[in-house]
């Protein structure tokens, strides 16, 4: 992960954290607790991420 914010941070700076994936690549990680509640992965990451999966027969969401 490029970054972990806890989840108070993410609702504050949701656009910047936004922006990082879109822009700049990163991959964030939102933790509730300690633990990864969540992932902001870049638009383009998650779909060869998707395709990958329907290639290998994977079942996505």
């Amino acid at each position: 992960m490029d970054e972990t914010v806890k989840v108070q941070e993410a609702r504050e700076q949701f656009a910047q954290l936004l922006n990082g994936t879109q822009w700049q690549g990163k991959h964030i990680a939102i933790t509730r607790h300690g633990k990864t509640a969540a992932v902001l992965v870049p638009p383009d990451w998650y779909e060869r991420a998707q395709a990958a999966l329907r290639a290998t027969g994977t079942q996505t969401g």
